[in-house]
């Protein structure tokens, strides 16, 4: 897990050759996200689990077994695993997209108590 997280690293910090520099990459937040683009990242990736976690629903797999993370009856870790395996493909890109043909702009954003980034319902 620790070589995963120097390449994924390593790829986040790309986002600022792609992304405009009022969205460059200055670290992954998660809990809060504490800029506009880790709350898009979180957003992007809370909607990629939730959808991988409905089509596991239409299987006869168990959503609690896992194999990265760490398994718990208490959360769906299988949902986290599969997830993984598209966030790059389908969260990033659109991100890329909504960022750079300026879908989404920092008006597209509030903070909360100077802490919480995250969408607001105006933009």
């Amino acid at each position: 897990m620790g070589k995963e997280g120097r390449i994924r690293q390593s790829y986040y910090d790309a986002f600022t050759a792609i992304l405009p520099e009022d969205f460059a990459y200055k670290g992954r937040s998660k809990q809060p996200p504490n800029d506009p683009l880790n709350a898009l990242i979180s957003f992007g990736n809370s909607m990629m689990y939730r959808g991988v976690l409905s089509e596991i629903y239409r299987t006869q797999l168990d959503p609690t077994i896992s194999y990265l993370h760490e398994p718990s009856t208490k959360r769906f870790s299988l949902s986290l695993d599969l997830a993984e395996i598209f966030k790059p493909l389908i969260v990033d890109p659109l991100i890329f997209s909504l960022v750079n043909r300026k879908a989404l702009t920092l008006k597209h954003f509030d903070m909360l108590e100077e802490k919480m980034c995250y969408l607001n319902e105006e933009g």
